[in-house]
């Protein structure tokens, strides 16, 4: 086949659309990628905002590195209310899952730890029933069971609990850590 026969045939009109396909698809992914970009920051600010209803000032912790073997500190933020903002990932859920939750630590005016409130569920992992608890819920059963109470999410879920239990537990470890 010569070059000239090459260009008058189906197969290379099928690969010049297939090449311009490519390029107008990886420029629009180029281009929405920045468009649609959420850094850093403003998924802190949006995590902020949710619990707090509006934005309020804070300041990452840096060189936090603290972990157990059930549960691990990911990111820690001072707030300008005096409060933190610690994100917690704990293990040990369904099928070695994991359970990232976002809490408010509350300090009392001497500096003691005071409270654990205003849990959000960051992101789960294999955590295949996560979805049918409500925030409230899960919000209810993290803040008692940090605060020394006893109200369980009452559900077949029993290692999801697990899960959420040690990221818990990770901040109440990290917190009486700092407190010494």
């Amino acid at each position: 086949m010569t070059l000239k026969n090459f260009l008058k045939s189906k197969a290379f009109k099928c690969i010049l659309v297939l090449l311009v396909i490519a390029l107008i698809s990886g420029g629009l992914l180029a281009i929405l990628n920045d468009v649609l970009h959420v850094s850093d920051d403003e998924r802190v600010q949006r995590t902020i905002s949710k619990i707090y209803g509006k934005s309020v000032g804070y300041e990452l912790v840096e060189n936090v590195d603290f972990s157990t073997e059930t549960g691990s500190i990911d990111k820690v933020y001072e707030l300008e209310d005096g409060n933190i903002l610690i994100q917690a990932t704990g293990k040990q859920g369904y099928k070695n899952g994991t359970i990232s939750i976002w809490a408010v630590v509350k300090y009392d005016n001497n500096g003691t730890f005071k409270a654990l409130e205003n849990v959000q569920v960051a992101s789960y992992t294999n955590q295949t029933l996560m979805s049918k608890y409500t925030s409230s819920e899960l919000e209810n059963y993290v803040v008692n069971e940090a605060n020394g109470l006893s109200n369980y999410i009452v559900s077949g879920a029993t290692y999801s609990s697990k899960a959420m239990n040690n990221a818990v537990n990770c901040i109440m470890a990290y917190v009486n850590g700092q407190e010494d």
